[in-house]
Parts: C-alpha cells; sequence; structure tokens
C-alpha cells in the first residue's frame, strides 16, 4: 500500500473524493434500494429487475414512526386510521357521528351479553326461580302463583326468594315496563308454564322478533299483555297476536306508529273470542262494509266490539 493511500486511511478531510462516491454507490445499491426512473427509459435493464409483491405488501403494511417520516399532523392522522382498534377520544374528535354510533353498539353488545341464557342456572333454580333471579336484577317485578305481593329487589340490594330450586314457585304474572330486556333475554323466559299477566311497556328493544318469540312461547297460558309505547314493535309484530288463543286484554297505547293500526286490531277481534283492546279506538267502522270483515259492524251499539281507552293498573 502506497503512502498515499496510507495517509488516506487514517485521515478524512471532510471530502469524498470521485472513488468514495462509487463506493457508496456500489454500497447502495447492493442494499437492492429501488430508485424512482422514467419508465420508459432503460426498458432493456429493467426487464432483468427482480419484483417482490410480497415484500412490498409487507412494507406497505410497515408501522410508521416518527423516525421514518412522520413529521406533520396529516402522517399522525394517517396512522392513527390505519390501526386496528382507535382511541375513543379520537374518533369523538374527528367523526362524533361515529363515535356516538361505535358507542350505542358497544352499549347493545354488553346488554346482550349481560342477558345470555345460563344453563347452569336453570339446573339449580328450575325455570320459574331462574327467570325470577334474572328479571328482578333488571328492575322487574315478579309475582308468583298463589302470592298476592310483587316480588323485587330489596333496596339493599337482596331477593327474598330461594337461590336454590323449591318446588312450587311458579310465576304467574311479570312486570317488566321500561326494563331493557332484548331478544336473546327472552330466552329466559322459556318453560314459565303458569305465566298469565305480561307488561312490557316501553321497552324499547322489544320488536317483531321478541312478539313472534313471546307468542309462540305463551300462546296457552297468556291472558293479559301489555305493549304500550314498543316503538319497535311494527305491523307484523302486533298481527302475531293471534296466536294467543286465550288472551283475554291487550293493551296498546302508544302504538301510532303502527301501520293499518285499526284493521290489525279487528283482525285479533275477529280470530280471539272475548278479546278486550286497550289504549286505541277506531271511529270509521265504514271502512269495513264490502269486505270480508263486514260481519264486525254490528247494529247493536252495545255490542260494538269498542277499543276501550283507559288507565292499566298492575
Amino acid at each position: 500500500m502506497s503512502n498515499r493511500a496510507c495517509v488516506r486511511s487514517i485521515f478524512w478531510w471532510g471530502h469524498d473524493g470521485e472513488d468514495d462516491k462509487k463506493k457508496k454507490d456500489q454500497i447502495e445499491a447492493s442494499k437492492g434500494l429501488i430508485s424512482w426512473t422514467d419508465p420508459q427509459k432503460d426498458v432493456d435493464k429493467k426487464k432483468e429487475f427482480v419484483w417482490a409483491p410480497a415484500r412490498m405488501e409487507a412494507e406497505a403494511e410497515m408501522v410508521v414512526g416518527t423516525t421514518t417520516g412522520m413529521v406533520n399532523h396529516v402522517d399522525t392522522l394517517k396512522w392513527i386510521d390505519k390501526k386496528v382498534t382507535k382511541n375513543p377520544w379520537h374518533t369523538w374528535m374527528t367523526n362524533p357521528v361515529q363515535w356516538r354510533e361505535t358507542m350505542r353498539e358497544k352499549q347493545y353488545k354488553s346488554l346482550v351479553l349481560s342477558q345470555v341464557f345460563l344453563r347452569d342456572r336453570l339446573k339449580a333454580l328450575g325455570p320459574d326461580l331462574a327467570a325470577a333471579h334474572f328479571l328482578c336484577h333488571r328492575n322487574c317485578k315478579v309475582r308468583f302463583r298463589g302470592q298476592e305481593h310483587w316480588t323485587e329487589l330489596e333496596p339493599d340490594g337482596t331477593l327474598n326468594i330461594p337461590a336454590i330450586y323449591v318446588a312450587g314457585w311458579h310465576i304467574e304474572a311479570i312486570e317488566a315496563s321500561t326494563a331493557e330486556l332484548v331478544y336473546e333475554g327472552l330466552q329466559n323466559f322459556r318453560n314459565l308454564e303458569y305465566l298469565k299477566w305480561l307488561d312490557l311497556s316501553y321497552c324499547q328493544h322489544i320488536d317483531e322478533w321478541c312478539m313472534d318469540r313471546i307468542t309462540g312461547e305463551f300462546s296457552d297460558s297468556l291472558e293479559y299483555l301489555n305493549i304500550s309505547g314498543c316503538r319497535g314493535v311494527n305491523w307484523n309484530g302486533l298481527e302475531v297476536v293471534w296466536r294467543l288463543r286465550n288472551l283475554k286484554t291487550l293493551v296498546i297505547k302508544d302504538m301510532d306508529h303502527v301501520q293499518d293500526l285499526t284493521l290489525i286490531c279487528l283482525l285479533l277481534l275477529d280470530a280471539i273470542p272475548g278479546l278486550k283492546i286497550e289504549g286505541a279506538e277506531y271511529l270509521d267502522m265504514e271502512l269495513l262494509e264490502g269486505s270480508q270483515y263486514e260481519h264486525l259492524m254490528l247494529d247493536d251499539e252495545g255490542s260494538l266490539p269498542k277499543l276501550e281507552a283507559g288507565n292499566v293498573g298492575h
């Protein structure tokens, strides 16, 4: 090695010569870096390039950090949007509508999970006591057969009913007005053979699917049903009430949103003998003239099947 080379290897004066620049270019080329070039130039040389889509996709999905060029707010927001789970505070600031819908969805999922059917509870308590525990811990009340008082959760959180199976405890009435019951929670109502009285008024999650399950489960026993103010119940959900063969009283206050409410009420009166419907009134009986339900147009006003309004006692 020459003296000049030795001096060059020991001392560095802060400037690269031509040889140094060539060595750096060779080192960079050996790393496999791809630089942008005009697609129309050096076409023959580019035919020898080997493209690796998997590597490109992996590099595209790499988490971008502040050390790799994320130096402005646009890059920061883009990085946050690419995350699988975004912090609620970010969504609340950038998209309040999405935040509200996301929170509502999470709350509903939590509500569903809290009302799933527990097989072990049924085995330990039997259907009636299991349903009583389920309902009373959700601000509902139940009345057992042969009792006049309502059973509900005490102010101190205690529930004065057996915590193991005891024969003879049968639910006869359920007062679940304004309760946040969902379709999945109705699974806990199964095998209540003595249930005659059910109040689901103003339950926001009761819909036609819930009505289908209720009318199918209690078609032979239910005598009183209150679904007033259940905005999720449409005409289809009200129509299936015809399954309740022994129903004596149906309360449907604040149900003006139901399409063809008057006609459905008339059909129910025809399908269930002796039924009394409270909370709505139909006025135009002449609409039935000439139809297959013309027989409901009674001349005797006293025997007219009116939809009676009035207070509903518990």
